[in-house]
């Protein structure tokens, strides 16, 4: 139950607000292929379904992930679900990812000639049902300080807040649509602080930290602050390890046209109250591992 694959595909992983989307929209900026269809976010909607679909027959979300563990470490279950997605793949399906033009030149991703992959952070819970189907992939690994990400999941689910709020003080909607509907909170409530988003980031990376420990797959760990202070070199060779073919020039323009902030870096220090927390939570075990302790 491999895939014979032209090309295997390049995995990119990595926790929600690491900095997956710039590096995914870099890569496609120098010929990696991610889908005929991807969201704001650079996730291709093929995959994000098919991710979203597997968290959810086990009773997982993307903000409460640990469920699908148990399923994982079940063979009969898992072997069922590896079987099923096999026979999707394989399938015209795969026709909403390529795209109409390339789905008729390549009919499926056996036959996909360019390299190609895909950006979803759910893809780190999942990613054992993906190494299964694909063998020979590729791995790209994107870490960033953990507060920072709480602090950008608080601010996004604030603003989603907020919105509802705005929702609610207008005017009624004319139809059918209740006010719940309409202007109640929908988001992850446990990303509204930062205990909780912080809490959500170490669970992510821990699992990412135990699949990867298991899989022998080529792979590459980026740490977003460091990409950051010095894309060009660290760009160049996370094009070739993708198999693409992009010269000085080429990536100098992707940086230029994507926009590598460098300020992004440690956001924490801008906002007290997120500095106040780092000093609370630095010392904790996956912060000192990827050496955010100091």
């Amino acid at each position: 139950m491999t895939f014979q694959a032209a090309v295997q595909p390049v995995i990119l992983l990595g926790m929600h607000r690491s900095g997956t989307a710039m590096i995914a929209r870099l890569l496609d900026e120098l010929g990696l292929f991610q889908g005929h269809e991807l969201q704001d976010d650079h996730e291709s909607t093929w995959f994000l379904d098919i991710n979203e679909q597997l968290l959810k027959r086990v009773n997982a979300t993307w903000d409460n992930p640990e469920p699908i563990a148990t399923f994982l470490d079940h063979p009969d279950a898992f072997d069922l679900t590896a079987r099923c997605l096999e026979d999707d793949l394989f399938s015209k399906r795969t026709r909403e990812f390529l795209g109409r033009k390339l789905a008729r030149r390549f009919a499926s991703l056996l036959k996909f000639e360019q390299p190609w992959g895909w950006k979803d952070p759910r893809t780190i819970y999942t990613l054992p049902l993906w190494v299964k189907l694909f063998p020979g992939a590729k791995l790209i690994y994107i870490v960033r300080n953990g507060v920072d990400v709480a602090g950008s999941l608080k601010v996004r689910e604030v603003r989603e807040l907020q919105r509802r709020r705005e929702e609610f003080d207008s005017k009624p909607a004319l139809g059918d649509r209740s006010r719940l509907q309409r202007a109640g909170f929908k988001g992850s409530a446990r990303c509204l602080t930062l205990d909780g988003g912080f809490s959500l980031w170490e669970e992510y990376v821990a699992r990412a930290e135990q699949a990867l420990a298991h899989i022998g797959n080529p792979r590459q760990v980026i740490r977003y602050e460091t990409f950051l202070s010095d894309p060009l070199g660290p760009l160049i060779e996370l094009a070739r390890f993708c198999g693409l073919d992009a010269d000085e020039a080429a990536v100098r323009g992707a940086i230029t046209k994507v926009g590598v902030n460098a300020s992004r870096a440690n956001a924490f220090l801008a906002d007290p109250a997120v500095s106040e927390f780092h000093a609370r939570v630095r010392g904790s075990r996956w912060m000192a591992h990827y050496g955010y302790h100091e």
